[in-house]
């Protein structure tokens, strides 16, 4: 998408060992005319994959994963990084490393 690529080249950050900072328009503060393109480019690419839900970490994939689902019309899951007292117990488990 050459919107966030322009984005990305403009006010992103590299910070080394493959961090790259994106807080003003991706995390900490969400660009959301940005975040619906994204998602709309997402939903075009994948749309004919059959997909069912959009899987995302609790963090900065919320704000693209939900434009993309509402683009595609199927719910969003965000992965936790500790279980909710809610949460029941038949769950699944899987850690992944997090560089930030």
């Amino acid at each position: 998408m050459k919107a966030l690529k322009e984005r990305i080249r403009k006010e992103g950050k590299y910070l080394g060992n493959g961090i790259l900072k994106v807080d003003s328009f991706i995390n900490h503060q969400v660009d959301p005319a940005l975040m619906l393109a994204a998602g709309g480019a997402l939903a075009a690419h994948f749309g004919a994959m059959g997909v069912t839900k959009v899987l995302t970490a609790e963090i900065s994939g919320i704000a693209p994963a939900l434009t993309t689902a509402l683009a595609l019309g199927v719910p969003v899951v965000f992965g936790r990084k500790s279980k909710p007292i809610t949460m029941p117990e038949n769950i699944y488990v899987e850690s992944a490393p997090s560089h930030t």
